[in-house]
């Protein structure tokens, strides 16, 4: 092993595990066990080299925004981040390879193992702009989950977690997708309520396992309404059944429902928990809304707007202090794509800055960037814009969470 894969690896455990969990907890965070796992595994190995040379990359990105730029200072300033960014192209080719090989001969290399590396390599593409290439290894791990035992309670630490985050990952990843990926059809068919409470209570993201269900649910009648334009009302009843579930969900009681929650993996405060549900809830009411407008037809006039003030006024509540302030992307980019108001723009877009800056991945960057493109198609769009739309095109769509 090179120097500087050794070195990659330290930063991994130091630098990256940390962020794999909303809290890093001394003996609660199993993320660093992976490093001697990899030494048996050159695939998981270097999935881990490519996710921690990306994340520094990231971190060595000289903040422009801050200092005069000059093209001397460009080439001096940007030199670091770039090596990082060749080395984290290097490592990614050689665990693509190694992951194909994985695929062809899963007894093997063990369908954990696989999964692992699978869920490392989407984690990196995240790391990187959460575009593109976190199509085919999110495929990959829904074949991989539907072949699997449901999950409900797997009970080692390091599994629960890697297999909560590939539904999570997965889940949200439906939700942007201009096609869904084949494996959805095989894992629709054998993912259950309590896989996804497993997912839910196991993961880094503060997000109702009901909300999640309901994102899967809706993302499975869109790509069905949209291969099917004849049942738009069958399509609109269904929405409106998912929104009122969306709605009548108690997210209070929930939030005190934490003697299974992980230690540190997921934020235990109550008043924290309220706060985030509340913007998962909301943020998927806005969604249903637009992944299936014909919904509209069953509400009151108000509701869109009374849902964007209520989503507002929760992450108001979710400050820069609190820990889950870097586990709700989701919700702020919802609450950006949204909005028209130039200075509820402005917070967001501000908000995802300071966002940025502790959790330095680059799907962040392109949510900004998407961001500015929907606000910019809005202008040109007076009587109104199809926000998912725009972000379920090809050339937009990308992984947040």
């Amino acid at each position: 092993m090179s120097s500087s894969d050794r070195y990659y690896l330290s930063y991994f455990a130091d630098g990256l595990c940390p962020q794999l969990v909303a809290i890093d907890l001394p003996g609660h965070n199993p993320f660093p066990r992976l490093l001697p796992m990899g030494f048996c595994s050159p695939v998981l190995q270097y999935t881990m080299i490519t996710a921690a040379a990306l994340h520094m990359s990231n971190v060595l990105r000289p903040d422009t925004e801050k200092r005069p730029v000059t093209l001397k200072h460009v080439n001096n300033n940007w030199e670091p981040s770039r090596r990082a960014m060749l080395d984290a192209l290097a490592a990614k080719q050689k665990a693509l390879y190694l992951l194909r090989m994985a695929f062809q001969d899963l007894d093997t290399h063990g369908r954990n193992m696989v999964l692992t590396a699978a869920m490392l390599l989407v984690t990196a593409d995240m790391i990187d702009s959460g575009k593109h290439g976190s199509k085919a290894h999110l495929d990959g791990i829904g074949w991989l989950l539907s072949y699997a035992q449901p999950a409900t309670s797997v009970g080692e630490m390091l599994k629960d977690f890697v297999i909560s985050d590939c539904y999570i990952f997965y889940i949200f990843a439906l939700t942007f997708m201009d096609q869904i990926p084949q494996s959805s059809l095989a894992l629709n068919t054998t993912i259950a309520s309590s896989a996804i409470h497993y997912a839910a209570r196991n993961s880094f993201i503060c997000c109702p396992a009901e909300v999640l269900q309901i994102l899967w649910s809706t993302a499975m009648i869109l790509q069905k309404q949209t291969a099917n334009h004849d049942d738009i009302e069958g399509a609109a009843a269904k929405g409106y059944e998912l929104f009122m579930q969306a709605m009548a969900f108690n997210v209070e009681t929930w939030s005190r429902d934490i003697q299974q929650v992980p230690l540190g993996r997921q934020v235990t405060d109550i008043p924290s928990r309220i706060h985030t549900g509340y913007t998962h809830q909301m943020a998927c009411c806005l969604y249903i809304m637009y992944a299936i407008p014909s919904v509209r037809s069953f509400l009151p006039e108000n509701t869109e707007q009374d849902l964007e003030h209520g989503l507002i006024f929760h992450l108001h509540h979710i400050t820069d202090e609190d820990p889950n302030f870097k586990t709700s992307f989701w919700p702020t980019f919802i609450a950006g794509a949204q909005t028209s108001d130039h200075g509820q723009q402005a917070w967001i877009m501000d908000r995802m800055r300071r966002q940025s800056r502790l959790f330095p991945w680059g799907f962040l960057y392109t949510a900004m960037e998407t961001l500015e493109l929907i606000w910019r198609e809005r202008a040109k769009a007076p009587n109104g814009l199809n926000w998912l739309e725009i972000l379920r095109s090809p050339e937009v769509s990308f992984l947040i969470v």
